[in-house]
């Protein structure tokens, strides 16, 4: 009986071990952004850019990156909101 337990919970434990996270597109965008786009480049400062900039740059990075569609939208979402130009009217300075 206790070989039995031992090899269920092992099974368990390696199943949970190589399923994917259940919130992989609900990832906080810092945290993504640190890991995806730092994995080829070094992290710009998101105020380094502007929002035309920023959004230009996530339309063509974000394939290789491998984003979903939600992991896309949130990381937009938040460095478009910390651009240096976010504060202006319009967004533009």
């Amino acid at each position: 009986m206790r070989t039995f337990l031992l090899f269920s919970c092992l099974a368990l434990l390696a199943a949970c071990a190589s399923a994917p996270p259940a919130s992989q597109g609900a990832q906080d965008p810092e945290r993504l952004y640190r890991s995806r786009c730092t994995s080829c480049h070094r992290a710009y400062e998101p105020s380094s850019r502007t929002r035309a900039a920023w959004s230009d740059t996530l339309t063509r990075m974000a394939p290789r990156a491998h984003l979903t569609p939600e992991q896309d939208a949130a990381l937009r979402a938040w460095l478009l909101a910390r651009a240096s130009d976010a504060g202006t009217e319009g967004g533009a300075r």
